[in-house]
């Protein structure tokens, strides 16, 4: 970001005075390139774009000061100071959609490796369609350093995620009602053919109990 020295605004005669050192920032958005290629060029080019806001805002701020204290015509006197703020928001306008688009860019470029090293969490931990990690969650400028590296952070984040996931995906569901009641319906009938054997003859109140018992195991 560009070191400036704000100017001390004031008026004379309700008319502000030394704005016009304000839109020397304005000029050096000339020698900004038109499409922004390497981070040098990109940290350049937010520096101009803060120093075009903070010098809109001394103006406006000004402005609004000295209204206070006079009439309605004070920004039809001011015209040239609200000319020039209107200037330097107009370029910086200008800048924040470059920047925009460079940024858009520059996260394309490196998504790939963000989305490798997700799918390489999702394989080490063998994560199913339900439980594998998106790298979209993670898909933002601060992601990254400046040379496209995954930052030490979010790695860190995504690994953590992908254990729990894994542990999640591993833990055993617990039985529904139905599930619990075919469990005791087995049981119960094993333990039938437990009191009866092949060689014995049995008569049907022996069943009619067998099956009392039966009845009140499942109870």
């Amino acid at each position: 970001m560009t070191d400036i020295v704000l100017p001390t605004l004031s008026f004379e005669n309700g008319v502000m005075v030394n704005y016009s050192d304000m839109l020397a920032v304005a000029e050096e958005y000339k020698s900004l390139p038109d499409v922004i290629v390497t981070a040098q060029q990109g940290s350049r080019t937010n520096g101009v774009k803060s120093d075009l806001k903070k010098n809109a805002d001394a103006i406006k701020k000004a402005l609004k000061e000295e209204d206070k204290r006079r009439s309605e015509a004070f920004y039809e006197t001011n015209h040239g100071a609200v000319t020039a703020m209107d200037t330097l928001n107009s370029v910086r306008d200008d800048l924040v959609e470059r920047t925009n688009t460079w940024e858009r860019e520059r996260l394309e470029a490196n998504m790939p490796v963000l989305e490798e090293f997700v799918s390489e969490q999702n394989e080490l931990h063998s994560l199913d369609d339900q439980h594998r990690l998106d790298a979209m969650q993670w898909r933002k400028l601060g992601t990254f350093t400046a040379t496209g590296k995954i930052v030490g952070k979010i790695q860190n984040e995504i690994v953590m995620r992908a254990r729990l996931a894994e542990v999640e995906q591993n833990e055993k569901p617990k039985p529904t009602e139905l599930e619990i009641y075919q469990i005791n319906v087995k049981r119960a009938f094993s333990k039938l053919f437990e009191d009866f054997s092949a060689d014995e003859l049995y008569s049907g109140r022996d069943f009619q109990n067998a099956l009392t018992k039966i009845s009140d195991f499942l109870k």
